[in-house]
């Protein structure tokens, strides 16, 4: 494991629990008298409601801040991955991917959970076992696909590096191919020492 993935676990965890008290929990004040939520929307603006219940557009703008939070998290990571890890050898860089890949998907599953339990019981005003499950799959789904995409793209990229700087290959005849050669050019071969060993003989004659 490379210092840059030992790193990200710790901060995705701290991250985690950033956003779980931070944005999350925030949500719950819209919901009594005098209470406020009043939250990033995570494109440039907030999000503000007071004193009135968690209903289908409460949910809705809900579901969609998350999802853009994930997506930019998983950008952001991958930004950072590509800074921090310029130095590193190409191949130990190809491998850290998968560390990513697996580290980024925690995180989403357990934001996506944290998400779920919230939903429930902001719907479900006190009695969150009297709601169903809010359908996540979705959102699981775009983040994921998100975080292979990008990890695909950056394995591609490292690949063809590591090809370029591939030394030549020497290729050497397998005795296989000299047996093929010789029983197909018998008759030239037999020719060739004929006439090697009369310039051999004249060049003995002469020279003596």
């Amino acid at each position: 494991m490379t210092p840059f993935e030992l790193s990200l676990e710790n901060d995705l965890h701290v991250e985690w629990q950033r956003f779980a008290n931070d944005w999350l929990f925030r949500w719950h004040g819209m919901t009594y008298e005098g209470g406020v939520t009043d939250v990033d929307d995570f494109r440039d603006g907030r999000i503000h409601y007071s004193g009135i219940a968690f209903g289908y557009q409460q949910q809705q703008i809900f579901w969609q801040a998350i999802d853009r939070y994930l997506l930019q998290k998983v950008h952001e990571i991958f930004k950072r991955w590509d800074a921090e890890t310029a130095t590193y050898p190409a191949p130990i860089r190809l491998a850290s991917i998968d560390g990513i890949d697996r580290h980024l998907r925690q995180f989403v599953h357990r934001i996506i959970q944290h998400a779920l339990d919230t939903d429930r019981r902001l719907r479900g005003m006190g009695y969150p076992e009297n709601v169903r499950h809010f359908d996540s799959s979705g959102n699981m789904s775009r983040a994921e696909a998100e975080i292979a995409r990008l990890g695909q793209a950056h394995r591609a990229l490292l690949e063809a590096k590591l090809k370029k700087e591939e030394p030549p290959q020497v290729r050497f005849l397998s005795w296989k191919r000299l047996e093929d050669f010789y029983a197909n050019n018998k008759g030239l071969i037999w020719l060739g020492g004929i006439a090697a060993t009369a310039i051999a003989a004249a060049w003995r004659y002469f020279s003596g």
